[in-house]
């Protein structure tokens, strides 16, 4: 493709297909295809407008799906699944690749919870955001996801575990809704679906944008957006092979930018660009982070084979009561190697638990949380993560690792595994009291986070939000922000069906005042 290639509808280009320098012209140029860039993409497209797609990352479909973690981790994870904050205390998991993390998560469908959509309008002044502003959002998303209750034939036997412990003890859990069509029960989700069964942005929102004239271009990577006369007047990148390594150069101008890359690579690129004009671009960082805990059992479990999260703990969340507070349990499972890195110890020692893969289950403490870190562009752009949890939510985490002890038990684990770098491996009748003598300090026992969000934040008032109630920023009228950076708190709750529906929210408002919008008025 030559260096001033013609507008045309519904063209899909991968990076290698491009031989020169690119000259592009649209309407509205969108930035990231995953759960934000993809809606927004569609239902401009739906509405008339000329809509061009940039991400970064490649465009891979169920044929590339291979089921290695070798091989997928470096297709669909940003730094090949080593992302992590700058002490590396903290992983966080992120997409690369057209449909972003909605290729590889795990398909919990949750709407926003009403008691967070208050907690945003009353003390963070986002307007026109109750449940019944929201719900033809998110009616779409979900019809256009295909989300439906998992059957309880679907609930693998490592979730069942979990069922069967918090029901001997009485909390509080269920089964949840996830977006899946006649899934094959491979297990493989966090690889990509070689099935096409998971209703991914990549088979659902992004080709309904083609089919509706939306141009895709995928390996091109954001590096700077170009501000003049108070508005965005173009969008420069680079053209990347897999590796990330730059091949061609291109530029974008737009009437209208919308930035979906993520609540760590959107505020690094707004910094990198010059637009932060209140300060508050890349604060306020919020990472659901989360500790794992295996129980490991008598039998034979298989907690690879079927959906890895059907099951949900909410015992210990009560957004009724405390809307900034608390935490949940989730069970997952790791492949060999994913699992592996997780697992304390080293020679014989790592290989005596690797010994029991098969017959463990893990439970997980999902933080919601009011801890706080940054992001910020280093001198080549690129983001730096800060995050601390704080002394109470290192408490709160590590009571939620003695409730994890305790389900695991009651559910006939014999052994309990705590990852701390020194390990803590407890039988069965062992003192749970351990866990809050040793605690959750970062840098002994590994963190994860696959939620970041919150560094954007939106609301009404100029001097602590960088967008309003619409995604709209408050620097540049012609540019808006839709993904979950602008989420004013921690959600407290899978974000995927919350972050579409925010899209199809904004991307119907520009609809309707694209005159104006267009006009940066």
């Amino acid at each position: 493709m030559g260096a001033a290639a013609a507008a045309g509808a519904g063209v899909s280009v991968r990076g290698a297909d491009i031989t020169g320098d690119l000259t592009l012209s649209a309407e509205v140029c969108v930035i990231g295809s995953g759960a934000g860039g993809a809606v927004v993409a569609k239902e401009l497209a739906e509405a008339g407008r000329d809509v061009l797609v940039l991400e970064q990352g490649g465009h891979y479909t169920k044929e590339d799906f291979t089921q290695r973690e070798d091989e997928m981790m470096p297709l669909l994870y940003e730094d090949m699944g080593q992302r992590a904050t700058v002490d590396q205390s903290i992983l966080v998991l992120q997409g690369r690749n057209v449909g972003g993390s909605t290729v590889h998560n795990l398909c919990y469908c949750f709407r926003t919870p009403e008691p967070i959509l208050t907690l945003w309008r009353d003390k963070y002044g986002v307007r026109d955001l109750g449940g019944a502003d929201l719900r033809p959002s998110f009616e779409r998303v979900e019809g256009m996801l295909k989300v439906k209750p998992i059957r309880p034939d679907e609930v693998n036997a490592l979730n069942d575990k979990v069922r069967v412990g918090c029901e001997r003890l009485g909390y509080s859990g269920f089964v949840t809704n996830h977006n899946r069509e006649q899934c094959t029960q491979s297990g493989f989700c966090l690889l990509g679906c070689p099935f096409d069964a998971k209703q991914s942005m990549l088979i659902t929102y992004v080709p309904a944008a083609e089919r509706a004239g939306a141009r895709l271009y995928a390996d091109c990577a954001v590096r700077r957006l170009v501000a003049e006369a108070g508005r965005v007047r173009r969008v420069e990148g680079e053209v990347v092979d897999a590796n990330g390594r730059p091949r061609h150069r291109f530029r974008v101008d737009a009437q209208v930018v919308v930035l979906c890359a993520g609540a760590i690579n959107s505020p690094a690129l707004l910094q990198a660009s010059g637009l932060n004009g209140n300060g508050r671009v890349g604060s306020d960082l919020h990472l659901h982070p989360s500790v794992l805990l295996s129980g490991i059992y008598d039998e034979d479990i298989y907690g690879y084979r079927g959906i890895p999260q059907s099951y949900y703990v909410d015992e210990f969340i009560d957004l009724e009561r405390d809307p900034e507070s608390g935490y949940v349990l989730m069970p997952v499972y790791g492949f060999p190697v994913m699992t592996a890195t997780q697992l304390p110890g080293f020679g014989p020692a790592h290989f005596a638990m690797m010994r029991n893969y098969h017959r463990m289950v893990g439970l997980l403490v999902l933080m919601h949380d009011q801890s706080s870190g940054q992001v910020d562009a280093d001198r080549h752009g690129r983001p730096q993560i800060t995050y601390t949890l704080d002394p109470r939510e290192q408490r709160l985490m590590a009571e939620g690792m003695r409730h994890c002890a305790e389900i695991l038990f009651a559910s006939g684990a014999t052994q309990v595994l705590a990852p701390y770098a020194d390990p803590l491996l407890l039988d069965r009748g062992d003192s749970l009291d351990v866990f809050a003598t040793r605690g959750v300090r970062q840098g002994e026992i590994p963190l994860a986070s696959t939620h970041p969000q919150s560094t954007c934040a939106m609301g009404e008032d100029r001097r602590r939000a960088v967008v309003d109630s619409y995604g709209r920023s408050h620097e540049v009228p012609n540019l808006f922000v839709c993904d979950m950076s602008v989420f004013p708190t921690s959600l407290g709750a899978p974000p995927q069906i919350s972050t579409a529906a925010l899209a199809d929210r904004t991307a119907h408002w520009i609809a309707a005042n694209w005159s104006r919008v267009a006009a940066g008025a």
